[in-house]
């Protein structure tokens, strides 16, 4: 159940898997983020929007300013994976990681499939066994 006023849900993900709320409780205690909206397939967290009428969370890499990610997340497989993760300011990279890993069932996978980080990800699946960097 969505409890947080951060929390907004496209209009064709009106019914979807409890997972998303799972994870959507889990980043909106992140005090950065402020938007968190959830996607057939997705959720984008971060802490600005866009400014356009769709109000989408901005997870632009590089992009200054901006702490969020892009997850994807597929229900059939059980599978929640890392797609896009940016922050510009310091360990809140690892506040995502540690939100999203205790968010997701134990009987589901957290995954990154590209791994560009420069070290990161190492660092997280270190300290978050059950990350899997392919």
């Amino acid at each position: 159940m969505m409890t947080s006023e951060k929390i907004s849900t496209a209009c064709n993900a009106k019914k979807h898997h409890e997972i998303y709320d799972l994870i959507a409780d889990g980043l909106s205690s992140i005090d950065l983020i402020q938007y968190i909206k959830i996607y057939r397939g997705s959720i984008r967290a971060s802490n600005f929007i866009s400014d356009n009428a769709k109000k989408e969370p901005i997870v632009k890499i590089g992009e200054p300013n901006i702490v969020g990610l892009e997850l994807l997340i597929d229900e059939e497989t059980q599978v929640v994976q890392f797609y896009v993760i940016t922050s510009a300011i310091k360990g809140y990279g690892e506040k995502m990681v540690s939100s999203v890993v205790s968010s997701v069932p134990n009987d589901w996978k957290v995954v990154v499939v590209m791994d560009w980080s420069g070290g990161f990800w190492q660092v997280m699946m270190q300290r978050y066994p059950r990350l899997i960097v392919v």
